[in-house]
């Protein structure tokens, strides 16, 4: 099982969607300025409160529709919550909204999504509706509509636009249109048609706006994140968030769709050379059995910190198997296929296995190219090698097993779906 893992290594020459495998330009000058000013003392305390910072940065999505428009549901999926969790958004209420409501991430409080009243409504009225949402304050708007879009939808959109914010438009609902067509409509049901007929529609009415705009057919629903347009979704809003903060949101973005797992592991593969350099630079006794110096706690907070950000801790598991009703033993034995057992077990030593049996297969140019941002003392050791290789490798096969994990809940949809009809 290791032996694979360690020969897995090809995965990370894809190519890559998103601009975001490495830490800044401002960061690498930052680190250089500090080797400058104060030599290698310190480095790893600089380097880890750089690996930390995207948790303290404000994340803010408007999201605005009509009232039984699928807000409530959207914000749940996307904060991974049902609608009968604890701090989920009140899903099946029929007034409209009267307030503001905000919903924060129980997992990154850094992400929070703002429920808005749609315009035109007797509290919220076009002629001030702008003083009083305060637009300047969210970084991106998800328009919403079950139906069709209404010229007060069109007038928000081109008042976002107008301060050069980034906006989408989203059709919810599609799975109960889908069905109801196929219940009406059994012998000449075509899903493909139906679909773009609606997208067309949609595209009528919201290209007086934008001649660009983005349309998503979605269900807003938990079960339904890997059908549809949601994952183009999720991977178009990371695309499309504002530079600064990109980081910050592919984070702190729950990983329900293949799109957001890429682009955890983009940064997080690119970053394994920072995680490195941390742990090589604090001078700590070697683990017994093992050569190598190395902070032993901090590899494995790294390798911790990996399967929360992908799904694959204990937690995520066992909510992924109550929410999509599949046996969590199912979802461990096919894991283990991939990663070995003490993976979920025993990370400690799993950790201590796999630098025990990875060769420094790191080349020494690959090394080289860090110097300027950790220091010569610290690429020159073996531990910076070693861990670089260890955590890389790694993240290679923990993708593979969270895309595993993303097609049998897909597998278990489809099945309820056919169930259902």
């Amino acid at each position: 099982m290791i032996k694979s893992m360690a020969t897995s290594n090809n995965s990370s020459q894809q190519s890559v969607d998103y601009d975001l495998v490495d830490i800044s330009e401002e960061d690498k000058i930052a680190a250089q300025k500090y080797l400058s000013e104060n030599g290698i003392r310190g480095i790893e305390g600089f380097l880890a409160e750089r690996l930390d910072a995207w948790r303290k940065c404000p994340l803010s999505i408007a999201i605005t529709g009509e009232s039984g428009s699928g807000k409530s549901t959207l914000i749940n999926t996307l904060r991974n919550l049902r609608a009968e969790d604890e701090g989920a958004a009140k899903v099946g209420v029929v007034e409209t909204t009267r307030i503001i409501l905000s919903y924060s991430h129980p997992s990154y409080p850094n992400l929070v999504f703002y429920d808005l009243p749609g315009v035109g409504t007797l509290e919220f009225k076009q002629s001030t509706y702008l003083s009083q949402v305060n637009l300047d304050r969210y970084d991106f708007f998800l328009i919403i509509s079950r139906t069709r879009f209404t010229e007060n939808d069109l007038w928000l959109a081109s008042e976002v636009k107008k301060i050069g914010k980034r906006f989408f438009f989203i059709r919810t609902n599609i799975d109960q249109d889908l069905y109801n067509e196929k219940i009406d409509h059994p012998k000449t049901y075509n899903e493909t048609l139906i679909l773009n007929r609606i997208r067309e529609n949609c595209l009528t009415h919201i290209r007086a706006v934008d001649d660009a705009a983005s349309i998503f057919l979605i269900s807003g629903r938990i079960n339904c994140t890997s059908k549809f347009d949601f994952p183009n979704m999720c991977a178009a809003l990371l695309r499309d968030y504002p530079g600064l903060k990109r980081h910050s949101m592919v984070l702190a973005m729950s990983t329900n769709c293949k799109e957001v797992i890429t682009a955890k592991v983009n940064i997080l593969r690119g970053q394994a050379w920072v995680a490195a350099a941390v742990s090589a630079a604090v001078a700590t006794p070697p683990i017994p059995g093992l050569s190598v110096m190395f902070d032993f706690s901090l590899t494995v907070g790294f390798v911790i910190f990996y399967k929360k950000q992908l799904g694959l801790d204990d937690e995520s598991l066992a909510r992924i198997a109550e929410i999509h009703h599949i046996p969590l033993y199912i979802l461990k034995d096919e894991l283990q296929k991939i990663l070995p057992a003490h993976f979920f077990t025993a990370v400690p030593e799993f950790v201590v296995s796999l630098v025990k049996r990875q060769a420094v297969g790191t080349a020494a140019e690959e090394v080289l190219r860090y110097v300027p941002y950790v220091g010569s003392a610290i690429c020159a050791t073996v531990s910076f090698t070693i861990i670089l290789s260890v955590l890389t490798n790694l993240l290679n096969v923990m993708e593979t097993a969270a895309l595993t994990l993303i097609d049998i809940v897909a597998e278990r949809s489809v099945s309820d779906d056919e169930d259902e009809i």
